[in-house]
């Protein structure tokens, strides 16, 4: 039994991700949890959210999702689980805090530091997000030994 589990914070909205293994397509994610009945052996299990974006009429498109891999061993009996999580805690604690002071800005005027120092960290941010794109999950993977039913 593999079961995988998204933890998240109680602010942050629950996204359907796309979980394979070993590239072929095991299941959608949409309520923070999937459990599936895989044979004994060795995986690539993938969570991904998003996906991509078409450019014109020549089929070509632009990757947008948000990935990560890890190598896990499923054995004879037991359970494996899989807890996945976000990378970006702090960072979304910062642009919490900018988005905060945006809307604070409709009502009150800022210095304009504030404003290059917010678009400064807007690019910086996204600069990050664009380089771990492919990491930005960080998946944790535990083994239990499941008993079997008719045992005391």
């Amino acid at each position: 039994m593999l079961t995988i589990r998204h933890i998240r914070h109680w602010y942050e909205p629950k996204l359907p991700h796309a979980v394979f293994l070993d590239g072929l397509f095991a299941g959608l994610l949409k309520d923070d949890t999937l459990q599936l009945e895989v044979p004994q052996g060795d995986y690539v299990l993938k969570v991904q959210a998003g996906g991509r974006l078409p450019i014109g009429k020549s089929g070509k498109s632009i990757d947008l999702s948000l990935s990560s891999t890890k190598q896990i061993s499923v054995p004879r009996t037991g359970e494996v689980e899989c807890l996945f999580r976000d990378r970006e805690r702090m960072w979304n604690i910062l642009f919490d805090l900018d988005l905060i002071a945006w809307v604070v800005s409709w009502f009150v005027i800022l210095p304009p530091l504030y404003k290059i120092l917010s678009d400064a960290f807007f690019v910086v941010w996204l600069l990050r997000l664009v380089l771990i794109r492919k990491k930005y999950y960080r998946i944790d993977a535990s083994f239990s030994e499941r008993k079997p039913l008719n045992s005391k």
